[in-house]
């Protein structure tokens, strides 16, 4: 249990842009997510999936359109 409870939580984030194997096709972005203390890791093609992750493990309302809002 982390010392604040489920009020702390830490997610680390790894984007890049990988190159498509077929020639000429544009870059395609990769997002890599780790969840702390329980290490859950994910991997996802759209930062809207990352957000998505991370809103599963917020309270209800902690993400609104996508920016984080302190809890009240």
């Amino acid at each position: 249990m982390t010392p604040h409870g489920s009020d702390l939580h830490v997610f680390v984030i790894r984007a890049r842009r990988e190159p498509r194997e077929i020639p000429g096709a544009p870059a395609e972005w990769r997002f890599w997510i780790e969840h702390h203390p329980g290490g859950e890791q994910h991997y996802y093609r759209s930062f809207a999936e990352v957000l998505a992750f991370i809103e599963e493990h917020l309270p209800a309302g902690a993400v609104t359109h996508g920016v984080a809002q302190p809890p009240r």
